[in-house]
């Protein structure tokens, strides 16, 4: 069954049986990401989301190892006051006015103390240590704190968070916690993207405007066990009061995204965050991307002549997974992996249930589109089949959504992956590309709305159907973010492009211009980093 566009589905009878700154010279800091946002107050907490996944990707792909570079969130993010920040680490709250730790010596001492190393490019010479963090507002040419303090006036745009560490692999899962006037307003992980030892600046940096006053406290984290922590505090103005601080929740967040690009033959995929502030081409030939819940691995339909493109992998087209911790700088170093069975040459796109054990994609095997399901490690195999295409999960992994003409009855349907419990809640022929709410009460999809295709939502008990998309053109390939916002592919500038929308239909505004679309629509699924 073809979808390049919607089109009326029929059952095959079958009977029924799912920002830039300059670069900072002295420590090993790289590009992390850049998190616009409104209200330079915390969209901090977006960042601090998937800014570290940002950051491992591109410092593999663009930073030397001995580079240090800032972040910025770019100009959208600077006409925004969004909040852009270099993060790695995890770190744990340190009360204001603690005295500074000196951090002379710092990492000379950590080895000093360590075994020699042990064999192996992943080894470390000894348990993980991170020097205590050092605030300040700018550093010298060799990357030294300027001015260093747990304490900056209002008006403060920018920080530095320098720290040393040692013993660090990508094999060590780094975790960073931040809390403004003591309340937990972010938490997110990540491989550790760094060198086994060295120095590093961690930039936490508005578009140009004020850092919100208040206690920001920082915590460190590997392998969950806390290595070092600090804080810091924006002065207030006298006479300001706490409710002219906007509200963390109110602001807007910033999530990585994933996504292909067709060049007229074949997809290219491409790293990009909901703020459209870099593109980076990540890898050629390859459609349908879903990440992993970990962030270590896009999951991809490899298209014809990836083998030729990365012959060293010895991959063929069908399903495969892209290592994403450390992504390199050249085609002989992708690192490729295909399972047994996951080699379907008719697959398009690839979708990782949330609790990661499970790999769903459609397939055409004779007798019409099915979905099909791999497991995530080697050899495991599933034998369940659901007559459909273009399946989400639920966020409990337990049921998926797709698109199915079973029964002779065209629509967005739901079932458990186990191929029972089959509810039908929409009865549309063109109704396509259904993904699931984070809360799981929501069903997006796209729909042909008299020659133009537009966003829906239903509840998944098929009410209260909603049209929150009407421009002129195609409005396609909904994904949800974890806040419940949407992300999309749009027609309605003159070419195809990201868009992005509150959950309600509210707030549309294009973000990743110049993002073509194949002639099969179904390979162009955005992955959003959960």
């Amino acid at each position: 069954m073809s979808d390049n566009n919607p089109a009326v589905l029929s059952d095959p009878a079958t009977p029924d049986t799912g920002t830039v700154l300059p670069p900072n010279q002295g420590s090993k800091s790289r590009p992390v990401l850049w998190i616009g946002g409104i209200g330079c107050v915390v969209l901090f907490c977006a960042f601090l989301l998937i800014g570290s996944s940002i950051f491992f990707v591109r410092s593999a792909l663009t930073a030397p190892v001995n580079e240090d570079t800032a972040v910025s969130t770019g100009a959208e993010a600077s006409q925004q006051g969004g909040f852009s920040t270099d993060m790695p680490g995890d770190s744990e709250t340190i009360s204001p006015g603690a005295e500074e730790v000196q951090q002379d010596g710092f990492l000379a001492d950590m080895l000093a103390d360590n075994e020699p190393a042990t064999e192996g490019p992943e080894a470390a010479a000894g348990p993980p240590e991170m020097s205590p963090l050092t605030f300040a507002p700018e550093l010298t040419e060799t990357g030294e704190p300027v001015e260093s303090s747990f304490s900056f006036a209002e008006g403060t745009s920018r920080i530095h968070a320098v720290f040393e560490y040692a013993n660090l692999t990508p094999d060590h899962n780094w975790t960073q916690v931040w809390y403004h006037n003591g309340s937990e307003v972010s938490r997110t992980s990540q491989p550790w993207p760094e060198g086994d030892n060295g120095t590093r600046d961690y930039l936490i940096e508005t578009g140009g405007e004020p850092l919100p006053p208040g206690e920001w406290a920082l915590e460190f984290y590997i392998n969950d066990e806390l290595l070092t922590a600090g804080s810091f505090t924006i002065e207030s103005a006298e006479g300001t009061l706490a409710a002219d601080v906007p509200d963390l929740a109110d602001l807007p967040q910033t999530y990585l995204l994933v996504y292909p690009k067709w060049n007229g033959e074949k997809h290219d995929l491409y790293l990009n965050d909901t703020n459209g502030s870099q593109e980076q081409f990540i890898l050629g030939r390859a459609a349908g991307p879903s990440w992993s819940l970990d962030s270590r691995y896009i999951f991809v339909y490899g298209e014809e002549g990836i083998d030729q493109l990365y012959p060293q992998s010895g991959v063929t087209n069908g399903i495969m997974r892209l290592t994403a911790t450390s992504l390199p700088a050249s085609a002989s170093q992708i690192q490729l992996y295909q399972g047994h069975g996951w080699n379907d040459g008719t697959a398009r796109w690839a979708n990782v249930a949330p609790d990661g054990s499970m790999i769903a994609y459609d397939g055409d095997r004779g007798g019409g589109r099915r979905i099909y399901f791999l497991g995530t490690e080697a050899n495991q195999q599933f034998r369940y089949e659901i007559i459909g295409e273009q399946a989400d999960w639920s966020p409990d992994s337990q049921k998926i959504v797709y698109r199915s003409g079973r029964n002779n009855q065209t629509g967005i349907w739901i079932s458990n992956r186990t191929d029972s419990g089959h509810t039908r809640i929409t009865t549309g022929g063109s109704d396509s590309f259904p993904t699931w709410s984070p809360d799981g009460q929501t069903i997006a999809f796209s729909r042909d709305s008299g020659g133009s295709t537009d966003i829906y939502t239903v509840n998944i008990d098929g009410s209260n159907l909603q049209r929150l998309t009407d421009a002129p053109g195609h409005d396609t390939l909904p994904a949800y973010l974890p806040n419940g916002e949407l992300v999309f592919r749009s027609t309605r500038s003159g070419s195809w492009s990201i868009w992005k929308m509150k959950g309600d239909g509210s707030d549309q505004v294009e973000i990743i211009p110049k993002a073509p679309v194949g002639p099969d629509w179904s390979f162009s699924r955005i992955g959003v980093l959960r």
